[in-house]
């Protein structure tokens, strides 16, 4: 049983991401601003234990690092998804200085202060994956989306950063795969014996992950929007998108990369 830490665990993508993780008999610590929607969603697992919320607006997040510390200390985190969103769709010159503040806090602050949080609670052979849920709108503009995108954009980078930072230098790392390992520890000659071992160990994966996950919209696309923009393109089924997410969490070889998933190119 893994404990994942999730945002935006009450609907849409985060939702799909906590219901996951319960069916397959994960533990979820979710960051809710509204704790009687997580009451009214998952109240069975919240009176079992397996789904744990924790009130907190990630639209402000000045207090988010000392509440984590707190509040997270006494689960051992190893898998986090950061699902938590939101986007209005408005013409250039009501972008305003409280639109972006509310959108960079909600989307890039917070996953930031969340990931120092994690880092320093982290144990030396605790494993860690993060995936923090972006958008294809980092990547192709939409004029009118422009603070949301603008923030996606954000996260990108950020990831990028991180993974430079904790995946430069000796860093710890996983331990080889045990059949490699097993196979070259048989070998008799000395010599093969040492070359097969370290090139099994060369194979070692990644103890601390982070990457971004840019899918096009799913079913809860807005269809206004979609048809003002003039978007034709086949949406991809929310359980493809969970998949993805949850095939990234567990891939020990990927770190600082933003997965595209897009049908098409033009948008």
């Amino acid at each position: 049983m893994k404990t994942f830490l999730i945002t935006g665990a009450t609907s849409g993508i985060g939702e799909a991401c906590a219901r996951q993780c319960l069916a397959q008999g994960d533990q979820v610590v979710a960051l809710c601003r509204n704790l009687e929607k997580a009451q009214s969603k998952f109240g069975p697992e919240i009176a079992a234990g397996t789904f744990v919320p924790l009130q907190y607006d990630l639209g402000h997040n000045a207090d988010l690092f000392a509440f984590c510390l707190e509040h997270l200390k006494p689960y051992t985190i190893e898998r986090c998804i950061h699902c938590a969103g939101f986007t209005v769709v408005q013409k250039l010159t009501s972008t305003n200085y409280d639109t972006l503040q509310k959108m960079f806090e909600t989307h890039v602050f917070s996953l930031a202060e969340m990931v120092r949080a994690l880092l320093r609670l982290r144990k030396v052979d605790h494993e860690l994956s993060i995936v923090a849920v972006s958008s294809v709108a980092s990547h192709a503009l939409s004029m009118s989306t422009g603070a949301y995108c603008m923030a996606k954009a954000s996260m990108d980078y950020y990831v990028r950063f991180v993974n430079k930072l904790i995946n430069s230098g000796k860093q710890k790392r996983l331990p080889p795969p045990a059949h490699l390992l097993a196979q070259a520890e048989a070998i008799a000659d000395p010599v093969e014996r040492e070359r097969a071992i370290f090139m099994a160990q060369a194979q070692s994966g990644l103890m601390l992950r982070i990457n971004a996950y840019n899918p096009i919209e799913t079913a809860i696309f807005d269809y206004d929007f979609a048809k003002d923009q003039g978007i034709m393109l086949p949406l991809i089924p929310m359980e493809v998108v969970v998949e993805g997410i949850f095939d990234l969490l567990e891939n020990q070889y990927i770190s600082g990369q933003s997965i595209v998933v897009n049908n098409d190119a033009a948008y």
